[in-house]
């Protein structure tokens, strides 16, 4: 396969993981946010903390990837 299709294909690959990353982020926010009006102080909110920072985590790698992808020639 020609080395421009391969970058079109992780070039693909990486916008999606970013998009569901990004999404994740937003959904465990979601859920905290739901979890802090029905229960203060519920016991689960510091795990959805630590599933935020590490998706947050992903977005920035997936980013650095994607920096990465784009400086490679055709």
């Amino acid at each position: 396969m020609d080395r421009r299709l391969y970058r079109e294909l992780w070039r693909l690959r990486f916008e999606k993981m970013l998009k569901l990353e990004e999404e994740s982020v937003k959904d465990y926010q979601t859920l905290i946010e739901e979890c802090r009006r029905k229960h203060k102080d519920h016991s689960i909110i510091p795990h959805f903390e630590k599933l935020i920072a590490d998706e947050k985590k992903h977005v920035a790698l997936v980013k650095e990837l994607l920096q990465i992808l784009n400086r490679q020639s055709d």
